[in-house]
């Protein structure tokens, strides 16, 4: 889940790979800094239209959440393309994640699947549609918050073709990178917190041969319940014009 931060890799999924040391393990709601015990989440990105103002519905997305407060399945309805995408999460005796697997218009594309060593996450694997071995992630490391801060990425031989880093303020993500199997820098991505641990500002940098691609987006917050959870979101482009309208609607336990 997240909040206009979800990157392509499935290494971005902030996975918590607990141990057995006594300390808080961070649920998916935590993680993105959402407050209460929310049993569902609906999130409604708009376009804008030529005026500036709130334009048509780009997509819908559903999150559900266990008690836990970890997703069970995350589902979006991309009204642009007309996809329907459709993450389904498994939980293993000891709450840690077990699988994810994600569908596209209602057919499996992939499915990771993890493992445990003394509850602790030792590798990532990859599966295609046929459930045959696509890639796989290793040499797994984390934050004194058991966080992910680090992995390699291998394809089904085992040759090394991704390294991947993670940073944090605390629990919140501010940093994130990704470098070839030759080390050399391909991506990065660079978030400013707000007081409140939201995203302000985020800077997309892309690394090729030759050239070099930035995107730059900030975010305003104009509405927050009861709970202390925003609920409206507007993303700006790097030169201050509106760029996407954001709605979230909750769902608490009562």
């Amino acid at each position: 889940m997240n909040l206009l931060l979800k990157f392509t890799c499935a290494c971005w999924l902030l996975v918590s790979c607990s141990s057995k040391q006594s300390i808080k393990y961070l649920n998916d709601l935590e993680q993105v800094n959402i407050k209460g015990h929310v049993t569902k989440l609906v999130t409604e990105t708009y376009g804008v239209d030529s005026v500036g103002q709130i334009g048509k519905l780009e997509s819908t997305t559903i999150e559900i959440f266990s008690k836990n407060g970890n997703t069970i399945t995350d589902t979006t309805w991309d009204l642009m393309e007309t996809n329907v995408i459709v993450e389904n999460l498994l939980f293993n005796e000891n709450g840690f994640l077990s699988s994810l697997s994600h569908f596209e218009n209602g057919k499996l594309q992939s499915k990771m699947v993890l493992k445990y060593e003394n509850s602790k996450c030792i590798a990532m694997e990859i599966y295609d549609s046929n459930d045959k071995l696509e890639s796989y992630h290793d040499n797994i490391r984390q934050t004194k918050f058991w966080l992910l801060s680090s992995l390699d990425s291998y394809d089904a031989n085992g040759k090394l073709t991704m390294s991947y880093v993670n940073e944090y303020d605390s629990i919140y993500q501010i940093r994130a990178t990704a470098k070839d199997s030759i080390g050399m820098l391909t991506s990065e991505v660079k978030i400013q917190l707000t007081d409140k641990k939201y995203p302000k500002n985020m800077l997309e940098v892309t690394y090729f041969k030759d050239s070099t691609t930035k995107s730059y987006f900030s975010y305003s917050y104009e509405s927050w319940d009861t709970m202390g959870n925003w609920i409206r979101q507007t993303v700006f482009n790097d030169k201050g014009k509106a760029i996407k309208f954001v709605n979230r609607i909750f769902s608490y336990e009562h």
